[in-house]
């Protein structure tokens, strides 16, 4: 009888096995190798003239800055809005507008501030990762070197890690690839010291449940955030524990 059940359990997980690997893309597609993940220096990309001007008053004055933003177009058109939302913190903004992860890291390759030590980091990054041909593992990856690159450049700071927000029509894009990729980043940075993932409400951001409603949060291309959505991010980071 007890080989009986064994042979029947070895049976069960081998069918298992063969749906998984004739899976969609949140199952069947292989993960990258770490090393390819995270192989920023065949991801050069040039910078924004945004980038350009302020790096240089950057690396002059690092000492006086204690926050640190890194991501994608998603932070940088967050600018007008820096000192309303971290009123309190000289904040340094280092991202580029349409940065992927691999973009992102080649460029906290190349930062050389060796006087600026920040109290706190945030990272949003992954959305130019979202993809019809790109397994969840592999964005969670990319997600989790940036974070762990920051980590690598300030051991001392705190890292709050937002979570991918909804975009694209109905905020629906990719969400076979966006949700899991979120969870799986949740759970790798579990375990990493300093970093607190903020897993930010995404129906709060889109004005609901998905919809073809327009969503005053985002500006006409369902991507890109306006003043609203920045400060429902501020809300999220400051109940993570960031001081603003």
């Amino acid at each position: 009888m007890l080989r009986l059940f064994a042979n029947l359990v070895i049976v069960l997980a081998l069918n298992f096995l063969l749906i998984v690997s004739n899976a969609g893309p949140s199952f069947g597609q292989e993960c990258p190798d770490p090393a390819k993940v995270s192989n920023a220096l065949a991801q050069q990309k040039p910078p924004s003239k945004r980038y350009d001007r302020a790096l240089p008053s950057y690396r002059d004055k690092s000492a006086r800055y204690n926050l640190a933003l890194v991501g994608d177009s998603l932070v940088e058109l967050w600018q007008p809005w820096i000192k309303e939302s971290f009123p309190t913190r000289p904040v340094m903004n280092l991202a580029v507008a349409g940065d992927t992860t691999q973009n992102a890291l080649y460029r906290l390759d190349g930062l050389n501030l060796p006087d600026f030590h920040p109290a706190d980091v945030v990272v949003l990054i992954g959305t130019n990762n979202l993809g019809v041909k790109t397994a969840p593992c592999a964005v969670a990856a990319g997600v989790v070197a940036v974070v762990s690159k920051v980590r690598a450049l300030w051991p001392g700071a705190h890292i709050y890690a937002l979570s991918i927000p909804p975009r694209g029509k109905r905020y629906a894009f990719y969400e076979d690839v966006r949700i899991p990729a979120n969870h799986l980043v949740a759970s790798s940075l579990a375990e990493m010291p300093g970093v607190t993932f903020v897993q930010m409400n995404d129906d709060m951001l889109r004005c609901g449940k998905p919809s073809d409603k327009e969503c005053s949060n985002y500006k006409p291309d369902h991507l890109h955030f306006n003043e609203g959505a920045y400060k429902l991010i501020t809300s999220f980071l400051a109940a993570a524990g960031l001081q603003l």
